[in-house]
């Protein structure tokens, strides 16, 4: 006669709960009561069992809380990480970049993976399917920002033991392989509308020119993409050319490229016009018109003061934000922050 298994008998202090038809309940906090309760199927009583020894484990070790997360599936993570921006409020348009690279270009195979079984191949197949489905380049590169910001959101709330699909330079070397394979658009081809920068790439942008305009490279470029000023509009600027009350833009002038700093020009057409900035880029004018006013000498009242150059600012800050581009590989101009504004 073999045997009588032992069977795990319901505690008062236990977190975790073995059910008849192979189901675990556990409560996240490691205590009954505390945190959320949770569930799995584990297919038989024998399974439950085995898991439900392994969740009590890692509770004793004091990952209370922390070591259930690594149950939930990637999709679940990804909402998570979702749920988090918004409420902290994040820009609406990285939120919706970010939402809709996930849940169109991750396989639905890879996003039911459970964070504890990621392994580096689950990384490789989401570009392997992008490069099957003939994806540009430039979707390959904010699928791979919009990964990497779910993956950092894993590693820094506990969803993940060890690295996640792989080091750091692994995945990296595996976004730089399937770039290259890529369909490129917008090198040697003319860029359409429908491929214009969103605010998750306006923001990788405006800090790559913040390392070439330290101080004001993030503010130029926010300012221009949320009013759709063109850049020697945008250096024309002065203390008292936006009103902070209704935010409308009054753009009598532009930079002349060609004269020497200060001199201005008619807008493009020979034409004044006004134009709004949207409410979110609020604050960014309001520190731009009190920088300008605390500054002394010949700077004083311009919103954005000449770097690296005396006379052919306009020239230069064309350089900069050239140079910004090539640092982030972006594929637009500068100039297609006006067409991000205008779609």
């Amino acid at each position: 006669m073999s045997a009588k298994r032992k069977v795990t008998r319901r505690r008062d202090n236990d977190p975790v709960r073995v059910y008849a038809d192979g189901r675990v309940s556990y409560w996240t906090g490691g205590r009954p009561g505390e945190g959320d309760r949770k569930q799995e199927r584990c297919g038989s009583r024998e399974n439950a069992e085995e898991r439900a020894e392994e969740l009590r484990a890692r509770l004793r070790e004091g990952l209370k809380g922390v070591a259930p997360r690594t149950e939930v599936t990637l999709d679940e993570l990804a909402q998570a990480a979702l749920d988090k921006l918004r409420k902290e409020r994040a820009p609406e348009g990285t939120i919706r970049q970010y939402k809709s690279d996930w849940n169109v270009h991750v396989p639905p195979e890879v996003g039911a993976v459970r964070c504890r079984d990621t392994e580096m191949y689950h990384f490789t197949d989401i570009f392997s399917g992008l490069i099957a489905a003939k994806a540009s380049e430039q979707v390959v590169k904010n699928v791979a920002r919009t990964v990497g910001h779910f993956i950092q959101f894993g590693v820094n709330n506990s969803y993940f033991k060890g690295n996640p699909f792989g080091t750091y330079e692994q995945r990296r070397g595996v976004v730089k392989a399937y770039r290259t394979r890529a369909a490129v658009k917008g090198k040697g081809e003319k860029i359409t509308l429908d491929l214009c920068p969103e605010v998750a790439d306006v923001d990788e942008y405006a800090a790559a020119l913040e390392t070439q305009y330290p101080g004001y490279g993030k503010r130029l470029t926010w300012l221009t993409f949320g009013s759709g000023l063109r850049i020697c509009e945008a250096l024309a600027l002065r203390d008292d050319s936006i009103d902070l009350k209704t935010l409308d833009i009054q753009v009598d002038w532009q930079l002349d490229r060609y004269g020497s700093w200060p001199d201005l020009a008619l807008p493009k057409g020979g034409k004044t016009r006004i134009t709004r900035l949207w409410s979110c880029y609020a604050e960014v004018a309001e520190t731009l018109i009190e920088d300008s006013r605390s500054r002394k000498g010949p700077e004083r009242g311009w919103l954005f003061p000449r770097h690296r150059s005396r006379t052919k600012w306009a020239d230069q800050a064309g350089k900069l934000a050239g140079a910004a581009r090539k640092e982030c590989d972006w594929i637009w101009t500068f100039h297609w922050l006006r067409h991000g504004y205008a779609s």
